[in-house]
Parts: C-alpha cells; structure tokens; sequence
C-alpha cells in the first residue's frame, strides 16, 4: 500500500507569521518535526512508499529524512501547493498512486489507533460532494473512505502548544526521541546538566543542550537543540525551539522560546527580546563604569601595537603576501579592524548579531565553521558572561583557530 502525506490547509497561518523559517512539516513537536510523527502513524500501517507534500519545501528537512531508509520505506519529499481536493490530489499524483490502495492523511493531524484492523476497521464511505474535513482517508477501487480514527490536531497555535504535551504524557502509537529515555525524562546527546538542576519528567531535551546551576524544569518541558538554559531559571510547560539563549534568573510558564522571540500561545501575543537582556540600570558612580568594556578597549590597543611589528615587518613583501593563504593564517587581515576598535568604532568580540563591526566572535574560539544560527546563540551566551578572561581566553582561541584554517575555508 502506498500513502500520501498532506498537511497543509488554509488555517496554518500561524505558522508563517510566528516561524516564518520553518514548514509545517518542519515544526518542531515534543522533540521531532512534525512530518516524523506523521511518517512514524503510517509506518506501522505496512506502507511501502510515501510521498510527503510541503507547501513550504525545506532542502534541510529533505535531507534528515532521507529517502525513508529509517522506516523500512521509500519517501518522496516534494514541494507542492494548497490541495484539499483529494480526487484532484490523487489525479495529480496518479503516476505515483497506480491502481492500488492509497491512504491519505489530510491537515495537520495526528491518527491514534492501536492497529491496521483498528483503522479500518469501520470505515464510512464519502459521497460525493460531500465536505472533505482533515482526517485518514483510504482510496480503493475508485471509491473514497474515510477512517474515523481519533485525530490529535493542530490547527491553531494554541493547539500546536498543547499538542507537545499531549504527546509528552500519552504518545501512544507515537515514538519520541532521545538516545537515552529514564523516568519520563528523554534525553539527546551531549547532555551537560550542572549541580543544582531539578527537572521533573515528563521532559524532552535535545542534542547538545547546556543546563547551568540551579535550573528547574517542570509541569513539561521540551527543549530542542543546541539550547543553553543560564543559572537559575525556571521553566514550567515551556517549548523551546533550537539554537536559543535564556539568560540567568528567568521564569516562563505556558510559552514558546523561540530564539528571541517569547510567544504566549493563548493570546498569540508574542516578545522580540534585546539580545543585550534587560539590566535595571540604577548603579550610580563607579557602577556605572563598563569596566570589561575599559579592559577590552586596552587589550585592543595592546594587540594593535603588538601586531604592528610584525605588520611593519611585512610590509616590502605585502602585494605578495596576500596572495598566500598565510595572509588570512596570520590574521594580518584583521590587523586593520583592531585600530577600528581603538578609534571606538567597533568591538574586539561581537556582542550581538547587530554589531556589524567586531574582529572576533565568541564562535571562533571553538571553530571557525559555525552556522549563522549557532552564533547567534553563542554571541548571546558571550554578551551574558564576558569578563577579562574571556575575552583573552576567547581571542587566543581564535588567532590559533585561524592558523588551521585549511584551503576549502580561506
């Protein structure tokens, strides 16, 4: 048997307006993409091949999916526009459909049932130009069924949050991630949890996560990847999407992190934080003085006479010397943006994505191959945490990163 995966409907504008880089079949849900928990429904059902329809295609989601090796199947990935008509679905795609059974699953939905007898078990044959709702269909024999199977939905934001939660505390014929699953709690790789934490299950934390001191999950918690949780915060039946910052002593209940945008899914209000964070700005006198900044501003200026010895010295041979990758090897590129920094217009180590003039950020100390995405949250981390040492520590790392840089990177 083969199936047809189709979740869009005209009621998914929330999706564009609040995750505008995501699809549907993209959105993240307790841990996974959306399109996974459809693919993992009709798996079990003995299907041999799927096609999945994105309104919005995702070349990144198309190339975690595969070709559906992970689900004993192949899966066709394919861009495609609006289509709730399911004769003119099956029409388009006949060529894939061919003569047998099809099952269709329509609108962002959920199937729950315990197996395939359950599913079809009772099926109500659709007349014709009767009303299509979201739902499991099977096409036999030319003729249109629907599967009355209960239907987990999220046609709204409100139930796109809960749905995170439903699946959480009953997954049923659902698998959730993680690489290790003890006591409700589901976790990925590179799991760093630090004294002092208290977590509650149910909870879903992604790859490379970061829990500083004194943090406490509960109520339900799902946290994607590549997310730092600072000291002290408290998260209480929160999504938190990938590549995000919380900064220290923060509480959100019942929202959605989305990097800096905090979304209360009720309401649909939503927050665009300051990556800079909010300081009460009430020190008077000496408190006043930004002294990291007045030591970053030194060191600055003790790099740029540093480096003059050597950029002196390298002058007669300079025309030659760009053309070699140890122009770049030995950082005489960013020689000129240190004076930059000495004349007060820019930074030694970029504290936002807005800070356009900087000559190092804080991702360079660990590689100079960081996505955009990954800095963002790295450079968050840096503005929270920047002292003295760190930004010695983070300029070394970076000048030596620099000297390994190889051809394919220069």
């Amino acid at each position: 048997m083969k199936a047809i995966i189709n979740p869009y409907n005209h009621t998914l504008r929330w999706c564009e307006e609040f995750f505008p880089d995501r699809s549907i079949c993209s959105l993240p849900v307790a841990g996974k993409e959306f399109a996974e928990y459809q693919i993992d429904s009709v798996s079990i059902l003995g299907v041999d091949e799927i096609t999945l329809l994105d309104y919005n295609y995702d070349s990144a989601l198309k190339r975690k999916l595969g070709r559906g090796d992970r689900w004993s199947l192949v899966l066709h990935y394919l861009g495609s526009g609006i289509r709730r008509d399911i004769p003119q679905l099956l029409d388009e795609h006949r060529g894939f459909a061919g003569e047998g059974e099809v099952l269709l699953v329509m609108g962002p939905v959920l199937p729950e049932f315990e197996s395939r007898e359950a599913l079809f078990g009772n099926l109500e044959e659709i007349q014709p130009g009767e009303k299509r709702r979201d739902g499991v269909y099977l096409f036999r024999e030319g003729r249109l069924f629907r599967c009355p199977a209960p239907l987990r939905s999220m046609r709204t934001l409100n139930q796109y949050f809960e749905l995170n939660f439903q699946l959480l505390n009953t997954p049923r014929n659902q698998v959730l991630p993680g690489y290790r699953a003890e006591n409700g709690v589901h976790t990925g790789m590179n799991v760093v949890i630090m004294p002092g934490c208290e977590i509650k299950p149910p909870v879903v934390l992604g790859d490379n996560i970061c829990l500083e001191r004194d943090c406490r999950l509960e109520g339900g918690v799902v946290i994607g990847h590549d997310v730092i949780i600072d000291s002290g915060n408290v998260l209480r039946r929160c999504v938190v999407f990938d590549h995000t910052y919380i900064g220290k002593n923060m509480e959100f209940s019942d929202k959605i992190v989305a990097s800096g945008r905090i979304i209360d899914p009720v309401s649909e209000a939503s927050v665009d934080l300051e990556e800079a964070g909010i300081s009460s700005g009430l020190d008077g006198g000496w408190g006043k003085i930004d002294w990291t900044g007045a030591f970053e501003y030194l060191f600055s200026l003790f790099l740029a006479v540093l480096f003059l010895i050597p950029y002196a010295a390298t002058l007669p041979v300079r025309f030659l010397l760009r053309r070699t990758r140890w122009f770049v090897k030995c950082s005489f590129d960013l020689y000129p943006k240190l004076w930059l920094v000495v004349r007060h217009r820019g930074s030694l180590i970029r504290r936002s994505g807005r800070n356009e003039d900087f000559v190092f950020c804080f991702s360079d100390s660990f590689s100079m191959r960081r996505d955009a995405l990954q800095q963002k949250l790295d450079d968050r981390y840096y503005y929270h945490h920047r002292n003295p040492l760190l930004i010695v520590r983070t300029a070394a790392k970076a000048f030596v990163n620099r000297m390994f840089l190889s051809d394919d990177m220069l």
